[in-house]
């Protein structure tokens, strides 16, 4: 059940253009590097892998890729709206977010509180 929702996490994580990058990098690099390092990018090689070592993460990295994958799941109609010109990666979309906040849906809104910035 839970290598399954880990699962769901990282495909949500991976497939949204939404995470934080600085959180993901800084938690996860080592286990990325660990148990995909060899895979080439693209494709959704990467993606496959991680699904595939899920249970080899530290609790860690997996309550990272839980918590991204959450606030992307939660706020995907917010980031559509608010921020489809904003570039991914090094936090932008989460600033951009943060910048709405006022506009931001209900449940993206509850989300963003419980997640960002809180280590999850």
């Amino acid at each position: 059940m839970a290598r399954g929702i880990f699962a769901i996490a990282t495909v949500v994580l991976l497939s949204t253009t939404y995470a934080p990058a600085q959180e993901l990098i800084k938690v996860c690099a080592e286990d990325i590097r660990a148990a995909c390092g060899n895979v080439a990018a693209g494709g959704g090689a990467i993606r496959s892998c991680l699904n595939s070592h899920l249970a080899d993460l530290t609790r860690e990295c997996q309550v990272v890729l839980i918590g991204a994958a959450t606030v992307a799941s939660q706020c995907r109609a917010d980031i559509a709206s608010k921020c489809a010109n904003v570039q991914p990666g090094e936090g932008r979309i989460e600033g951009c977010l943060l910048a709405h906040h006022t506009q931001l849906s209900p449940g993206c809104l509850d989300v963003m509180a419980r997640t960002v910035g809180s280590g999850q």
